[in-house]
């Protein structure tokens, strides 16, 4: 049996043409094919997601940061502009809330010693689209610490205009810290008091690592990005639960349990909080639930 021959040219030819259309898409000698290397000393964190399944207690929206040519946080979202006044000074003011025909405008301002909050004044005036203020409402916060360690919180609140104009006290918090992390919070409010109780892992503090519902530090009204590190000395180690304990159920739907698992990038910065737990409620209208692995998202660039 005789085979066929095939005809040497040709094949040269289709040979040389595969490696010349190779040769054309290759980069040129010296052009860089890697994709974009990222330095994370350059990236900042643009925004926190926060988990808002119906099976949960309470949500808070997504904020989103902006920051100044100091690399400072100066606007968050699109209702808060931020003023670093001094070293131990920052403002904050809404860019603009109209809600039930009235436009709501708020400043706030954040003292610090020696980097730590010592007390927050926030002033709330409401006025109707007419320009009529029909109220206006004033916080003072005031920030204690020991050891280094945030220790206790006073908030005092009073009304003027449709008020008597007198500071009461509305909330208290005092923490418990236990070899170097926040192991106990107890908040007394209205008459109300809950115990919060933390464990803790065996593992270095995240930086950033509290940001979810139900820590120690997000406790604190107002808590956000701009306070997360001025109020005193972090927890040594990541807290991974928290169970509140009432006095009686609470009616309005609150938190029982949560447990806290949390990931982190390449770089090693933050990604995700992960929360599970369960919630309660004494509201016969409303229903106790058990939620799981809803995330708390960083994102940065």
């Amino acid at each position: 049996m005789k085979f066929q021959k095939l005809p040497l040219l040709p094949l040269a030819l289709m040979v040389l043409s595969l490696y010349s259309c190779t040769s054309e898409d290759s980069p040129t000698s010296g052009e860089i094919t890697d994709p974009a290397v990222i330095n994370p000393a350059e990236q900042k964190l643009v925004s926190i997601a926060y988990p808002s399944s119906n099976n949960l207690a309470y949500m808070m929206d997504k904020q989103e940061f902006k920051y100044d040519n100091s690399k400072r946080i100066n606007v968050i979202g699109s209702y808060l502009s931020v003023s670093y006044v001094g070293d131990d000074l920052i403002e904050t003011k809404t860019l603009g809330d109209n809600v039930s025909n009235a436009d709501i405008e708020n400043k706030t301002s954040i003292v610090l010693k020696n980097k730590n909050v010592t007390s927050i004044i926030s002033n709330t005036v409401f006025k109707r689209t007419t320009g009529e203020t029909y109220s206006i409402e004033r916080d003072s916060t005031v920030y204690s610490y020991a050891n280094e360690y945030i220790s206790k919180i006073l908030s005092y609140h009073k009304k003027s205009v449709d008020g008597d104009g007198k500071y009461r006290l509305q909330r208290q918090l005092d923490f418990q810290v236990t070899a170097g992390n926040i192991t106990q919070v107890k908040t007394a409010e209205y008459g109300e008091v809950v115990v919060s109780n933390y464990t803790y892992d065996s593992t270095p503090n995240i930086l950033m690592g509290d940001i979810a519902y139900e820590t120690p530090l997000s406790l604190i009204r107002g808590y956000n990005i701009l306070l997360h590190d001025k109020l005193g000395k972090r927890n040594v180690n990541n807290v991974v639960s928290m169970e509140n304990v009432f006095k009686e159920t609470p009616f309005q739907k609150s938190y029982k349990t949560v447990n806290y698992r949390r990931n982190v990038d390449k770089y090693g910065r933050i990604s995700e909080i992960v929360l599970s737990g369960s919630c309660v409620t004494s509201n016969p209208f409303n229903t106790a639930t058990n939620f799981t692995d809803e995330k708390v998202i960083f994102e940065y660039k």
